[in-house]
């Protein structure tokens, strides 16, 4: 009853990483859309879709590997054992993305204004107009207005705005931060299921190792019913 129970949980956690794996590659061919302003800054130095469609090609094949594993003979765990090295794959591999992500939102502000600095006038204005901002720190020359177009045109009235970075860089929706923050916990979510799958297998392996073992113990007393 216990394996059982055990390999229920299992099935529904393949089933999880499954839809972790197909969110990954919708997500990736969503964040690929050119009609983000924000999300189009990041790509200049996070490709998504590679991070998106990587996760979860790799999500999607453990799910088709785990499917004989999980079907086959009890006397064999050959197939688990395998499918829990992929599964420690996957782990350090989510790992390493989601790291990757939370590191560069830790140096937003920084990184933003190189990126604002290689924008075209277009993309500049654009955020400008969008957001009611002149230049990165501040609507001066020295503060990275390069771009007096549009909401920014007057020199005087730029002067007195406040720059984009808080707008860009902002924990809330659009900004940088909300968007990376989402990206990078979703990224680390997956672990846990990942983690559980891993745990999972393991119980499942014990119990076949226990029922083998003892299998092995009642042939050899001749006996007919010891498990």
């Amino acid at each position: 009853m216990r394996q059982i129970t055990i390999r229920n949980l299992i099935k529904r956690l393949n089933l999880s990483l499954l839809a972790a794996g197909v969110l990954c590659i919708v997500s990736a061919i969503i964040f690929s859309q050119p009609d983000h302003l924000i999300l189009a800054l990041i790509k200049t130095r996070i490709n998504f879709q590679i991070i998106g469609i990587c996760l979860g090609s790799t999500y999607i094949a453990g799910t088709l590997f785990a499917l004989p594993a999980i079907l086959s003979s009890v006397e064999s765990s050959k197939l688990l054992m395998m499918l829990n090295w992929w599964l420690v794959v996957l782990a350090s591999l989510t790992l390493a993305f989601g790291s990757y992500v939370w590191m560069f939102s830790l140096q937003q502000v920084s990184e933003f204004f190189e990126i604002w600095s290689s924008q075209s006038e277009i993309v500049q204005q654009t955020i400008q107009d969008k957001f009611s901002c002149c230049g990165y720190f501040n609507g001066t020359s020295s503060g990275g207005l390069t771009t007096q177009l549009g909401y920014c045109t007057d020199t005087e009235f730029a002067a007195n705005q406040t720059g984009c970075s808080s707008k860009i860089t902002s924990a809330q929706s659009p900004g940088s931060d909300y968007t990376l923050e989402n990206i990078f916990t979703s990224i680390y979510g997956f672990e846990v299921i990942i983690g559980l799958f891993f745990l999972a297998t393991v119980c499942v392996i014990n119990e076949r190792n226990i029922t083998v073992r003892f299998k092995r113990i009642d042939e050899k007393r001749g006996g007919g019913g010891f498990v």
